[in-house]
């Protein structure tokens, strides 16, 4: 398929041995060698952690499917079919990116936190580093279930060949270290040493770092709702938790390490991926993915007239136009007729154009964007698990995705639009099904910003309802995939474990908070 594979590789302490200086008694003059330091202090590490965790989520080949499965983009009929990604003929090469990428990802923040448990000055790192490794590997679980989790990335123990924990016990530790890692902040107020500058999402702010930790275990809980004990464990959980727990309006988490465009790999990666080198050469996806003609028709059927040309450009005609997922009608090429992703400028073309999504080489990436949050507080809200108003909060989430867009006069647009009357698909007030509806603004607001997490409400509550499966001559698929399967890779170098998992089918298993 297509796919790029992009690893960042975080070097970590090197040591020296059995190198003979000039000596007299013990003075050494070799030793300690200012140049090789034997402990390397997290505040070095953290920036590139972060940095690749953005180009996790964002790289080309980690949610190149999951943005079609969701019906936000399709392939270009300027190319030839992908068959097998277009009938859903998942194999151990689909996706892989998402674990191959992820778990080198997840060791830097191993071994932030292993320094931090050395050095109490480092606990703020350390807090940070335990919030990050629950925010990737509930992600993990999210898409493969069962995953190497309590044995994993042990190699330094002797450790080779991790075996699988079930996904239901990940997500009990993980909400574990969750907890941990914000009584840690809270313990070391005013005491611990502030990241600063090498916070490259929240500059060191620790107060959102706990307000962070609470939303991805609020995003977590929610996955629960249909599960025997989720209400009771959500209910216990979230005990004590208010609106300002967590992040709210204009509080997104944005990963910036300096992106330039002074070569493609210093690029903010949805750029890398969608847009454009330096020199104005398309990069990867540029014109391979395009405007899906679901979320196209859903936004003209709910009369939004404002995100979509804030997402995607105007084709030749004027008009964003999208493509059937699936469709081998080679006549639909862009971008002359199926409208490309937005940009600010788009080389050859009369631009220029605004995008919220793919807006300039330089832009930060959006990790978690605070209109996520708030649509997560609304469900919970709505379901009795959080005391504030659903409608207020529902309503401020979908001013959010206004915001986050760029669309003008933003306020405005998105009171006009989730005011609309009879229209039960953005406004809450008239909804006979307030949880659709939230759920439904949901999936169309996380269009490429996280399509992972569009992809879990599907497979939680079945919304969108109508969301469509490809339409590629001989497709049998009834539904999108469950889930993705475990990578050639770890079939390679992880054998036996892998295979203690059983036949694993993309269509049938499923995540274990499934119903």
């Amino acid at each position: 398929m297509h796919n790029r594979i992009k690893i960042l590789f975080i070097l970590g302490p090197i040591f020296l041995m059995g190198l003979a200086g000039c000596q007299k008694g013990t003075f050494d003059i070799n030793s300690p060698n200012p140049n090789v330091p034997s402990v390397v202090p997290a505040k070095f590490v953290l920036s590139s952690a972060l940095a690749g965790s953005a180009l996790l989520q964002y790289g080309g080949g980690q949610t190149d499917l999951m943005n079609t499965y969701m019906g936000y983009l399709s392939i270009s009929g300027g190319y030839i079919p992908n068959i097998a990604w277009e009938t859903y003929n998942v194999t151990t090469d689909f996706g892989s990116a998402n674990w191959d990428n992820a778990y080198p990802v997840l060791e830097n923040y191993v071994f932030i936190e292993n320094l931090a448990n050395q050095d109490s000055s480092q606990a703020n790192f350390g807090a940070i580093a335990r919030i990050m490794l629950a925010y990737h590997f509930s992600r993990l679980v999210d898409v493969y279930n069962d995953i190497p989790y309590s044995a994993a990335l042990q190699g330094a123990n002797g450790i080779l060949f991790p075996s699988y924990d079930k996904g239901s016990d990940v997500y009990t530790a993980l909400i574990h270290q969750l907890d941990t890692a914000i009584i840690i902040i809270n313990n070391g107020a005013g005491v611990a040493t502030n990241p600063g500058s090498q916070d490259i999402m929240f500059g060191g702010q620790m107060s959102q770092w706990i307000q962070f930790a609470n939303t991805v275990k609020l995003r977590m809980l929610l996955n629960l709702t249909q599960t025997a004990n989720g209400p009771t464990t959500i209910q216990t959980e979230l005990a004590g938790l208010n609106g300002s727990s967590f992040l709210g309006a204009g509080e997104d988490a944005i990963i910036n390490p300096g992106y330039t465009n002074s070569n493609p790999a210093q690029q903010t990666p949805i750029w890398q991926t969608y847009g454009f080198s330096p020199t104005g050469a398309a990069n990867g996806d540029e014109n391979y993915l395009v405007a899906c003609s679901y979320i196209v028709n859903f936004w003209s059927s709910t009369n939004d007239t404002s995100r979509p040309q804030q997402v995607f450009c105007l084709n030749n005609s004027g008009v964003v136009q999208g493509r059937a997922f699936g469709s081998n009608n080679g006549t639909e090429t862009s971008p002359n007729i199926i409208s490309l992703l937005g940009y600010y400028s788009y080389p050859g073309s009369a631009g220029p154009y605004t995008s919220g999504l793919v807006v300039s080489p330089t832009a930060g990436s959006v990790l978690f964007p605070a209109f996520e949050s708030l649509f997560l507080q609304a469900e919970a809200a709505q379901r009795g698990y959080l005391s504030i108003d659903p409608v207020a909060t529902y309503e401020s989430a979908v001013s959010e995705s206004y915001r986050l867009l760029s669309v003008p006069n933003y306020q405005t647009s998105a009171t006009a639009y989730y005011s609309q009357p009879g229209n039960a698909q953005v406004n809450i007030v008239g909804s006979a099904n307030p949880i659709t509806t939230i759920i439904t603004q949901k999936w169309a607001a996380l269009i490429l910003y996280d399509p992972l997490e569009s992809w879990c409400d599907w497979r939680r509550l079945g919304i969108p309802a109508s969301l469509p499966v490809s339409i590629f001559p001989g497709t049998t698929a009834t539904h999108i995939p469950y889930r993705l399967l475990y990578p050639t890779s770890e079939y390679k170098y992880n054998a036996l474990n892998v295979a203690a998992e059983g036949t694993i089918n993309a269509l049938t298993s499923k995540i274990f908070w499934q119903p």
